[in-house]
């Protein structure tokens, strides 16, 4: 190694420059096929009951009552949009557990907080 004004001089081999180009080019390739393929995978249907939310104001999770964005299930709007599709799961697991949290601490009914089974259900009355 030869050292040039004091410093080492550091000398990076062309084979490690394309091996890092290429898996920062397949890092880039495997998340945009993650996007892409997000509204094409099958979700877990959900059993959810409007008449057990009859208290709850509508809008509280119908936003697009309120913004005007669509109508019609929630997973038809936030499945298919780009800009929030990937955390699709993590926003509603996070909306429905906290409600069912809140409603919990607060000592009133509420919904399953821990047991998958009792939101995701394989019957064909679930709506999402």
């Amino acid at each position: 190694m030869s050292r040039k004004h004091g410093q080492a001089a550091l000398r990076i081999s062309p084979l490690v420059v394309i091996v890092l180009l290429a898996l920062v080019a397949l890092l880039i390739a495997g998340l945009a096929w993650r996007e892409s393929a997000i509204p094409m995978r099958p979700q877990l249907p959900v059993a959810f009951e409007h008449a057990d939310h009859a208290t709850e104001q509508c809008a509280e999770c119908h936003h697009n009552f309120v913004d005007e964005t669509g109508g019609g299930a929630c997973y038809n709007c936030h499945k298919m949009s780009p800009d929030i599709n990937a955390q699709m799961e993590t926003m509603f697991h996070d909306f429905c557990r906290d409600c069912h949290i809140h409603k919990r601490h607060e000592g009133e009914d509420s919904g399953p907080v821990r047991e998958c089974s009792l939101c995701h259900t394989q019957e064909e009355t679930a709506v999402f």
